[in-house]
């Protein structure tokens, strides 16, 4: 019996053995079962080699390779089980197109056995084994496609680790194939690829990523157990010597029972030591959770807060489960906030049902492995109290309810009876070791649920002052419809009630009829124009993003010019326009702009009532309220009376309008458009001086013109002049002054505009 029988005959045994434990733990998961189809399927091929090198057999080598032509389909739908697991997040698909090709490698083996034995010439087994291993290099390649669309960065060093160990496996398995073709070579492939579906299994039981660290712990314990197995096997079976051979069989038996009765605690014992040995870098875990503490400083909601602690807890390499409970509105239950691991077995818990729990966790914390402990203790103890012992033993499971083998307090400032409220709590476990935290991890644990109380009061805080800002603004803007609502009311029924003549009868006067007729229409129509401005506003604005074109500021800003000139309030103003012919292109509606500029220019001019001067200027930037980067900046800045300081933060709360005539809603809807197209509006104003509002648009990237031997700094302006009006559109306004938007006569062509 040759080295390639012994080792296939080892690779059945011991690939078998990998596939049942998989099995034997849960037959209700399809990643499960899936991998010991796999490992069976594989298994299955080592068998019927290993009989068909020992008997020579051509029928045993033709049925070798209906297990080998199986593997693929088999491997690949295993791999998407894997990659569909919620902590991968993939996508779970059938091996529709592999199972055609595993058909036709069926129909030719059907061929062989009943026509011609082609499976024993070279031209069917290249193609063949082509086929298998081409399979198999899919699934790494669905691996590797799997990895790139992993946001979560354990989760790719996770695959990453399965790819490359699984690429190295399939390699070197081809070696094993080489005396088929009269070649010798190493036989390291089976050995390799019972260690990689050995790493593949505990995959399946440890939700954590195999770092290198565990892996070359993996491997260190199961090369001691194969030492210990082969040192009991040795010594027994030297003791048969030559002519005993009846003895074999009795010291084999006896090899098996003590290596039975040894496997569980030796192994168990190397793993504690070993994983102890590598994962023992206690200051590494507190400096991540120092980190995360930092971190919570920045956190804007309880949703940030959450990711920043499962994040970091695991990138700790020394947790493999983590979980965050917070009380709910009620007061009277705690819902799961977050997870890392697998999800926790309950999303909700009540109060009252976990009362021993919460009066241990209000002392400092819960340590499952002390609770374990004290339970032992008291079993050892005569006359112990029952109720003692069933009060420990609803607290070890609750422990395992969450999955966590320690939970420490998250409290709030406020005080109650019981002691400081009880917000929520931070459960955590590292399943590798008994005993995973000790003191000083507790405390860094404790210290980092201070912090989480500290994030959790402030984040309601500003909740409440959010919802308070938000009621301040829903009341003055009411309170703003309901001004401009009554007024035009008010004005309709004088009018209708001046229709009618002392004597009751409609009044026989056309002329003096009419008039009150036309004043009724015109308030009508700006009660309409009220209304549209508001639904205008109100409407939701889409969740889904917005796709611009890519525009030229300077072309609308023209146009808003050429608008702002022919207005009646500009009669007595001068507007010098200064346009930057180096300025960005941004993403884009002209349209909306132009309402955005028409209302920023018409503001200016009412502001100054009747005479001043109004600078129109676009220019670039590389710093604004948005950040660091390229923006576009168009000017509005104007000689007008100013704004108070008191008055600058409700400029665009809707209806509030410091005009005689007018609702309010036009700066509202501005900085709407602005806010969608990724902008901001700045305001400046000093009272006696004039206001400038400036409106910042991120470009798409530099623009230069051709011929430009410069690049001037951001303060050059470059002046251009609009001498005439452009005809064919005009500002589409409302009667107080507003802008909703811009017309365009459809009969009249749109002119070219002079250039800057």
């Amino acid at each position: 019996m040759n080295v390639l029988a012994i080792s296939s005959l080892l690779a059945t045994l011991v690939i078998l053995a990998i596939g049942a434990s998989v099995l034997l733990r849960d037959r209700t998961r399809r990643t499960y079962t899936a991998f010991a189809a796999f490992t069976f399927m594989v298994s299955a091929w080592h068998l019927c080699n290993f009989i068909a090198m020992v008997t020579g057999e051509a029928m045993v080598k033709w049925l070798a390779l209906w297990p080998a032509a199986t593997i693929p389909p088999v491997a690949l739908q295993f791999f998407r089980e894997f990659m569909a697991e919620p902590a991968i997040g993939g996508k779970r698909r059938p091996p529709r197109t592999t199972l055609a090709w595993t058909f036709g490698a069926y129909m030719a083996l059907i061929y062989s056995a009943l026509f011609r034995p082609i499976h024993e010439e070279s031209w069917f087994l290249i193609p063949f084994g082509i086929y298998v291993y081409g399979g198999l290099y899919r699934c790494m390649f669905e691996l590797y496609q799997q990895w790139r669309r992993t946001p979560s960065r354990v989760a790719k060093t996770r695959i990453r680790y399965l790819l490359t160990g699984g690429a190295v496996a399939i390699t070197l398995s081809l070696t094993e194939t080489l005396p088929y073709f009269g070649t010798a070579g190493p036989t390291i492939g089976n050995v390799l690829t019972i260690l990689y579906l050995y790493f593949l299994s505990q995959t399946l039981f440890r939700y954590r990523l195999l770092d290198l660290n565990e892996l070359v712990g993996k491997m260190i314990v199961l090369g001691t157990l194969v030492v210990l197995l082969w040192a009991v096997y040795g010594l027994l079976l030297a003791w048969l010597g030559s002519g005993q051979e009846g003895l074999w069989l009795l010291n084999s038996l006896v090899a098996s029972f003590v290596i039975l009765v040894l496997f569980e605690p030796v192994r168990s014992r190397l793993e504690n030591t070993i994983n102890g040995w590598l994962v023992r870098q206690r200051h590494e875990l507190r400096g991540r959770i120092a980190d995360v503490r930092r971190e919570l400083s920045e956190a804007v909601d309880l949703a940030d807060m959450t990711k920043r602690i499962m994040v970091g807890a695991e990138e700790s390499r020394r947790i493999t489960h983590a979980c965050l409970y917070l009380i709910d509105s009620d007061g009277a239950a705690y819902d799961l906030l977050g997870h890392f691991g697998p999800i926790a077995g309950t999303e909700h818990f009540e109060a009252a049902m976990h009362r021993p729990f919460l009066s241990r966790l209000r002392e400092g914390y819960v340590d499952a492995d002390v609770v374990t402990r004290e339970i032992q203790n008291l079993e050892g103890e005569e006359g112990a109290e029952q109720r003692e012992r069933n009060e420990l033993q609803s607290i070890l499971r609750s422990c395992e309810a969450f999955q966590a083998t320690l939970l420490v307090p998250i409290f709030g400032s406020e005080d109650t009876e019981q002691g400081p409220w009880l917000l929520g709590l931070l459960g955590f476990r590292d399943e590798r070791l008994e005993g995973a935290f000790d003191l000083d991890d507790i405390d860094t644990f404790r210290r980092l649920a201070e912090e989480c109380g500290r994030t959790i009061e402030n984040t309601q805080s500003y909740e409440r002052v959010k919802d308070r800002d938000r009621l301040a603004a829903i009341g003055e803007m009411a309170a703003g419809l309901a001004h401009e609502i009554r007024n035009p009311l008010g004005a309709i029924k004088g009018a209708a009630q001046l229709l009618v003549g002392p004597d009751g009868k409609p009044l026989e006067n056309a002329q003096e009829s009419a008039e009150w007729i036309d004043i009724i229409v015109e308030e009508v129509n700006r009660l309409n124009n009220v209304v549209t401005q508001f639904l205008d506003y109100a409407r939701p604005s889409k969740t889904e993003p917005v796709t611009y074109g890519t525009i030229n500021i300077n072309d609308v800003v023209r146009k808003t010019a050429a608008l702002i000139e022919t207005d009646k309030a500009a009669a007595n103003i001068e507007i010098d326009v200064r346009l930057d012919d180096l300025i960005p292109p941004v993403a884009g509606d002209p349209e909306q702009l132009r309402q955005v500029f028409l209302n920023l220019g018409l503001n200016a001019l009412q502001a100054m009532e009747g005479s001043g001067r109004l600078e129109i200027i676009s220019t670039r930037r590389r710093r604004s309220r948005l950040g660091y980067g390229s923006f576009a900046e168009v000017r509005f800045r104007d000689t007008g009376s100013g704004i108070p300081q008191d008055k600058l933060r409700s400029l665009f709360i809707p209806f509030y309008t410091t005009k005689q005539h007018g609702t309010g809603l036009g700066l509202a809807i501005s900085q709407r458009i602005v806010t969608q197209h990724n902008g901001l509006i700045e305001v400046r104003s000093t009272p006696g001086r004039g206001s400038t509002f400036s409106v910042f648009l991120p470009a798409l990237g530099p623009s230069l013109p051709a011929g430009a031997s410069r690049a001037p700094s951001q303060d050059d302006d470059v002046h251009s002049s609009i001498t005439q009006p452009i005809e064919g559109f005009r500002a589409k306004q409302s009667q107080d002054g507003d802008v909703l938007g811009v017309e365009f006569d459809p009969l009249t062509p749109e002119p070219d505009l002079p250039s800057s």
